[in-house]
């Protein structure tokens, strides 16, 4: 006989009253809760750490490829410019001209005779530049920025290349990928050129100089290293320095390669 059937057995009451009986009876009878006691070797305790430490690791790995992946997008967004010049110079080291299309104007001592234009382009094969450059622009902050959307700035108040004295030349080196501009990478190889290298400046009549590097020189422009900018422009021969922020991407510092004008 089953426990159900003899407690209905034992119920002396009506029908309803056994059935409320017998159902108080078994809640009573029902088994305690089971508790669980952990010990540092339980399997199911190791269980659980093992698939807290998979699912942390997890987390870590993504966190480090999202960040990385996030700074390289940020880096490219920032610099894309540079980025792009310097794989084509990799990838396609190219020339923009063959040595027979320039014919560079021998210098003499009559060259300021007549009178240098106000148009001009720079031409640097070896990094694949060539730019116009623009003339007579105030000596301010903003309008020279502003004009540097047009090409290369040459510094007003400096002689223009091939003239007596040491002409300056402003270029960006890597502007924002929103720059209106054409020309915000036109410097961006510009640590490239070595002692020896040569480029020319073309200008509108026709008259095209050529300029070999001679050295090159980073300064910080907030600080006293100005000085030897300074020393870096003092030259009797016609001589041109060609002037970009430093390192790229950042206007910290400035980077100036001086060239002299080849006899």
């Amino acid at each position: 006989m089953s426990s159900l059937k003899f407690r209905q057995l034992r119920c002396c009451g009506s029908p309803d009253h056994c059935r409320r009986t017998t159902i108080v009876r078994l809640r009573r009878s029902a088994p305690a809760p089971r508790i669980w006691h952990f010990s540092a070797n339980s399997p199911i305790l190791s269980t659980v750490f093992m698939r807290f430490h998979h699912i942390t690791s997890n987390l870590y790995f993504r966190f480090i490829i999202i960040f990385l992946g996030a700074f390289a997008v940020s880096v490219f967004t920032l610099n894309g410019r540079f980025v792009a010049a310097d794989l084509e110079y990799i990838f396609n080291p190219n020339t923009l001209y063959s040595p027979d299309k320039i014919t560079p104007l021998p210098v003499s001592a009559n060259l300021l005779d007549k009178p240098l234009p106000d148009q001009a382009t720079l031409i640097i094969d070896k990094i694949r530049v060539e730019a116009p450059i623009v003339f007579n622009v105030p000596a301010k902050n903003k309008t020279i920025f502003d004009n540097l959307e047009q090409g290369v700035v040459h510094y007003s108040i400096t002689p223009k290349p091939g003239e007596r004295g040491t002409a300056v030349i402003l270029g960006h080196s890597s502007a924002y990928p929103w720059y209106r501009g054409n020309y915000g990478s036109v410097f961006a190889l510009l640590i490239k050129l070595a002692p020896g290298d040569r480029f020319q400046v073309r200008y509108s009549d026709g008259r095209t100089l050529t300029f070999q590097m001679t050295q090159s020189l980073v300064f910080n422009p907030f600080t006293k290293d100005e000085a030897v900018l300074a020393q870096l422009e003092q030259s009797n021969k016609p001589s041109i320095i060609l002037l970009s922020c430093w390192p790229v991407g950042t206007d910290y510092k400035r980077l100036a390669i001086k060239a002299e004008l080849v006899q």
